[in-house]
């Protein structure tokens, strides 16, 4: 596929290096000319300097040869003019734009469709960020957590603690805890590095382990891996932009939230009026003292997702040191991606959560979600199966005789509105649905080309 990608930045680059080894021809627009010239150095793909808006620079990009376009310059109204653009002179059939503000995504269906600005698909990465962090707290104890929806079953990330039934033994002895609660273990990772998973595999204390279950069943899984923990009530979120605010608009009405705007373009005054039942502080003092007189020893979670990395992580560190339970920091740049400090429980990041969705409108075979997993190393992905028995490599196949690529796991199915997670005997038939987990996202082209139906179909 042709694709022409605008922006250069974190994921702008992420993005191009995804598909350029998935074999995809790229060509990244950008006027920052040192970030194009990182870029050209690190993979093979096209580049071309300047304000991708322009009709000149989209023609210089072949714009007229382009099948997708992917708009994530840190400037909305860029993003939303390329895509105009690109299709007014050039009718590039599908448009992607990433978009922050709330404006945009609050009008996105009466603004971005055929009759209006033809954007196909829209991407807000600080809605998706706020979505995620919510769940998070829904299910304390989850490092990560990510629903299924069409399935109703969740794919969760927890770290493995002493005082977890399973812990320490072998999996095999999963049913003497779990009777009747399907659950598949997909994912081990010791000290960063995948752990084959069989029935003889022993979860160690500090593992980062993933399953699969029903979401109605998460924390009875959860609880044989660690001591559940009480769940949450007071929140602390530092940092009063869009991320900040929708999280706080989605946590008012179930917990008690306080929110911290020490920003330069402070917005304490307006918050205040839009959050109801949460309260907002702008005090110029020192942290330590807005924490003290809080009484951060008394938050189970604080939230650091300013637009400055430095400072969440810088207060992210004072709160835990002042006695907050948990804390979860928001990070872009790479750099920062990855570190390991006992004040940071949990990391989030706005470029896998953008990314993630990004692949979903991208990918080969009928994808409905994908999710980018461990800083893109890994994915999960919740695909549609096409075809019969003579145009598909594994219709008509039992799951547990399909020859995946090491690491691969076919780890749920969906047929007529029912999931099964015990799935291993079952015949995939068309249109089933079924969810595969990527250890190692080398294998991704493999795994398109298995589940994409032949030419026949």
């Amino acid at each position: 596929m042709k694709i022409i990608i605008s922006g250069a930045g974190s994921v702008g680059s992420a993005l191009a290096k995804i598909l350029v080894e998935e074999a995809h021809e790229v060509t990244v627009i950008d006027q920052r000319k040192n970030l194009l010239a990182d870029l050209a150095n690190q993979c093979d793909l096209r580049i071309v300097e300047g304000f991708s808006c322009y009709p000149e620079i989209l023609e210089e990009a072949s714009a007229g040869d382009a099948e997708l376009l992917v708009a994530v310059t840190a400037d909305d109204e860029v993003n939303i003019l390329t895509c105009q653009v690109a299709d007014a002179l050039y009718k590039i059939p599908t448009k992607i734009a990433r978009l922050k503000s709330e404006s945009y995504i609050f009008e996105r269906d009466r603004l971005f469709n055929s009759n209006a600005i033809k954007i196909n698909e829209v991407v807000a990465p600080e809605r998706l960020v706020s979505e995620r962090i919510a769940k998070l707290i829904e299910y304390p104890g989850a490092k990560n957590f990510y629903e299924f929806e069409d399935m109703h079953i969740s794919l969760v990330e927890v770290t493995a603690f002493y005082g977890g039934p399973l812990v320490g033994n072998p999996l095999s002895t999963l049913t003497q805890h779990l009777e009747f609660v399907d659950v598949n273990f997909v994912g081990i990772f010791r000290n960063n590095k995948p752990i084959m998973i069989a029935p003889n595999s022993i979860i160690e204390a500090g593992d980062e382990v993933y399953f699969v279950t029903a979401t109605n069943h998460v924390r009875e899984v959860m609880g044989l891996l660690q001591r559940l923990e009480n769940p949450y009530r007071k929140i602390m979120i530092y940092g009063g932009g869009t991320i900040g605010y929708t999280l706080a608009k989605l946590l008012e009405n179930k917990y008690k939230v306080k929110l911290i705007d020490q920003s330069e373009n402070n917005n304490s005054g307006n918050l205040a009026n839009k959050l109801t039942k949460t309260l907002v502080f702008s005090d110029s003092t020192s942290l330590h003292e807005i924490f003290e007189k809080e009484e951060i020893d008394k938050c189970d979670f604080f939230l650091a997702v300013s637009s400055n990395d430095e400072n969440n992580i810088i207060s992210s560190m004072l709160a835990k040191n002042m006695g907050a339970r948990k804390c979860a920091t928001l990070i872009q740049q790479k750099e920062y991606f990855g570190i390991s400090n006992d004040s940071i429980d949990i990391t989030i990041s706005p470029q896998l959560s953008t990314l993630s969705a990004l692949l979903t409108f991208i990918r080969h075979a009928d994808i409905k979600k994908v999710q980018s997993l461990r800083l893109g190393l890994s994915e999960a992905m919740e695909i549609i199966i096409h075809g019969n028995s003579k145009t598909s490599q594994i219709i008509g196949k039992k799951i547990k005789d399909i020859t995946l690529p090491q690491g691969s796991l076919i780890c749920a199915l969906m047929r007529d509105g029912i999931s099964y997670i015990d799935c291993e005997n079952i015949e995939i038939a068309n249109n089933d649905i079924i969810l595969l987990f990527l250890s190692d996202k080398t294998h991704i082209r493999e795994i398109e080309k298995l589940v994409q139906p032949g030419a026949l179909f």
